[in-house]
């Protein structure tokens, strides 16, 4: 899998997991009922408050972990970018002066014998004109 696709692959994960019903919906209800007789109604208080740090708590596991998924995105696009940069010397390489076809050839040779990441190749050779 190649730079660009791993890229994409984890955009796709990160909008699988946005697009679940997550959010933390519960944090305003009020255990209170208006006419509740009896001892239950402690129990009932116990039950809304651990509802209520569980929902806390699996709302912000989802956030963090959104945003590790959004840093190695960064991470990946970064060493993409980085080999783009360390390659594109590629480009402006004269091989044939007098030939301007055969030296576009001779770059794309240049380039798709190298040992790059197949994301980054074809950046490289789209960008020969």
């Amino acid at each position: 899998m190649n730079y660009k696709e791993r890229i994409a692959a984890l955009k796709v994960f990160k909008a699988a997991i946005t697009g679940g019903d997550t959010t933390d919906s519960v944090s305003g209800i009020s255990s209170e009922i208006s006419g509740w007789e009896g001892n239950a109604c402690l129990k009932f208080d116990d039950y809304v408050q651990i509802i209520k740090t569980d929902c806390a708590d699996i709302s912000a596991k989802k956030a963090s972990f959104l945003s590790e998924i959004d840093g190695r995105i960064s991470q990946i696009q970064a060493i993409f970018d980085m080999e783009v940069s360390l390659n594109r010397w590629r480009l402006g390489m004269v091989y044939d002066s007098e030939d301007s076809t055969n030296n576009k050839n001779l770059i794309y040779y240049s380039i798709s014998q190298a040992d790059l990441d197949s994301s980054v190749r074809d950046y490289l050779l789209s960008m020969i004109y």
